[in-house]
């Protein structure tokens, strides 16, 4: 493509996602006045909110539970209908499953971290879901991979059935149901039932959103340092302990007591980045180790979210054609331009503090100079179902979306079991 057509589409997909981005944050400010002033509830509730039943939370984890089957067994007959090979399902299932970052979660789980060769590198992957792996492997005779399994499954079950309460909070019913099929049913979803992070983060996160909501903040701050264990970006739970003391002004309970309660909260919740310093001292001497190691082998630096985009854009015009470009430019570029559509159109309908965290949650993560995988980044996004669930369509166009998110589905099981093709 002629150079200069492309630094004109470069920096134009740049100045979109800053004109949306920016359009989301001058609302998120205008509701901020809002919530100071008591005209808004920070948490979009009332007194009078209704809570799902235990079934119903009890259904959404077993449908996630029986889905997640389903892909294995989706797998196993896509490994054998395009005659990839032969052996039983139980043989193929590793060799289908184990790809990417699995192998350094399971390196790590073994082996714990290091600080020569190769496997040093492993020092940028957060410590509590190896240690969950190997916490787990006994009960699997001693095999990390399939405890990882089961942490994954488990996590899955229950993110399912949070993605649920939450929605019914603020929707009830038909919105808790259509934002946990969407959640189920989303391409990206395929990484629920593999050996990353995705389904303990998005658990524990909404875990400490939905504590937060009936007015646990010390149990939803422990949840929010496992989330920062987990991944980096489990920090920004810290704004929603800020929000909901802000909340206070109006009421008249913005107390020096509250204020120091609010401090330890947001403490607690840096913990699990501390800690994970911590063993990087304790492995290399140095608690930013990880960061050199993110520069040097995978380009990774602070940066934007418009250069991100700028970059994504280079690169899905550079490759097509490519055997990368559709599982990883093409794809990214979608999902990055789709949220921000999102955020730009539908934060409204969210409760401010979960808008507010959408949107540093979305800048955060799209901002590092070399982004890679950046759609399951984006469906680690807690309050992603909600926004879809609260889409203004009829019953026919949330299953025609729900229909096409299915068949990507399928083609992510593809993509990440037989092409490894997806990060």
């Amino acid at each position: 493509m002629n150079n200069t057509l492309s630094l004109v589409l470069e920096q134009t997909a740049a100045a979109v996602s800053l004109l949306l981005m920016g359009l989301c944050g001058i609302r998120l400010l205008l509701r901020l006045m809002r919530v100071l002033r008591g005209q808004e509830a920070a948490d979009g509730l009332g007194e009078g909110t209704a809570y799902a039943p235990l079934s119903a939370l009890a259904a959404a984890a077993g449908i996630a539970l029986l889905s997640r089957l389903m892909l294995y067994v989706l797998a196993y007959a896509m490994y054998r209908g395009f005659s990839i090979g032969s052996d039983s399902f139980a043989q193929s299932f590793l060799p289908l499953w184990m790809h990417w970052d699995t192998q350094h979660y399971v390196g790590i789980a073994q082996d714990g971290y290091v600080a020569m060769g190769d496997e040093r590198l492993r020092l940028v992957f957060f410590p509590l879901y190896p240690a969950l792996m190997r916490l787990l492997a006994p009960l699997m005779g001693g095999n990390v991979f399939y405890s990882g399994v089961v942490v994954s499954l488990a996590c899955a079950s229950l993110s399912a059935a949070l993605v649920y309460d939450l929605a019914y909070m603020h929707g009830g019913k038909t919105c808790a149901a259509r934002a946990a099929a969407y959640y189920l049913l989303c391409p990206l979803s395929v990484f629920l039932c593999c050996v990353y992070t995705e389904s303990l983060f998005i658990c524990l996160t909404l875990l400490a959103v939905c504590l937060l909501r009936r007015g646990h903040a010390w149990l939803a701050a422990l949840c929010g340092m496992l989330s920062a264990l987990t991944r980096m970006p489990g920090v920004i739970i810290a704004g929603l302990l800020i929000i909901a003391l802000l909340e206070k002004i109006p009421k008249g309970t913005f107390t020096p007591r509250a204020v120091l309660s609010c401090v330890f909260q947001v403490l607690i919740v840096f913990s699990g980045l501390f800690l994970y310093w911590l063993i990087n001292w304790l492995v290399t001497g140095d608690p930013m180790t990880y960061l050199t190691y993110q520069r040097e082998n995978w380009y990774q630096e602070p940066g934007s979210f418009w250069q991100s985009t700028a970059n994504t854009m280079h690169y899905f015009l550079d490759t097509i054609g490519d055997g990368d470009w559709l599982y990883t430019w093409g794809f990214q570029l979608l999902c990055m331009l789709g949220i921000y559509l999102l955020l730009a159109l539908r934060a409204q309908a969210l409760p401010f503090d979960l808008a507010a965290y959408s949107f540093v949650y979305v800048a955060v993560v799209l901002s590092p100079t070399w982004l890679l995988s950046a759609p399951r980044y984006l469906y680690a996004l807690c309050a992603l179902p909600l926004m879809l669930a609260q889409l203004p369509l009829r019953r026919r166009g949330h299953g025609v979306m729900m229909g096409i998110s299915a068949v990507w589905l399928a083609v992510w099981v593809f993509g990440y079991t037989i092409a490894v093709e997806v990060l």
